[in-house]
């Protein structure tokens, strides 16, 4: 999860981060441990469905075809310890590693923000 604004994100990458929100709702509800997740950066368990939901207006406000429900397991989800729970994303971080990396998200960002920082 990248948890920045989907409008920057271009077509491989919006996609791919609702792909990886449908898998992290998998592993909360297989209860599978995701640490490591949030060692990279990467994993925001609170914020699942309201990403998912920010992801897929994007796409659609795209023309994309969405028809994957995510339904998130709130029992399994309770049961993660609190400190992944809570685990927030720098999402500041996060935007400057995908702006570094992807050139067509970093193409989107000066577009909507009219700038050059990168």
């Amino acid at each position: 999860m990248w948890m920045v604004d989907p409008f920057i994100m271009c077509r491989q990458h919006l996609p791919g981060e609702h792909n990886e929100v449908h898998m992290f709702g998998g592993s909360i509800k297989r209860r599978i441990h995701t640490d490591g997740y949030l060692k990279a950066n990467c994993f925001e368990a609170n914020s699942i469905g309201a990403r998912h939901e920010e992801l897929v207006e994007e796409m659609v406000g795209r023309g994309y075809e969405h028809n994957s429900i995510l339904v998130v397991d709130m029992g399994a989800l309770n049961d993660i310890p609190r400190h992944v729970r809570d685990f927030k994303i720098d999402s500041e971080g996060s935007l400057s590693l995908l702006l570094q990396r992807c050139t067509r998200c970093r193409k989107r960002y000066k577009e909507k923000h009219r700038c050059t920082l990168f």
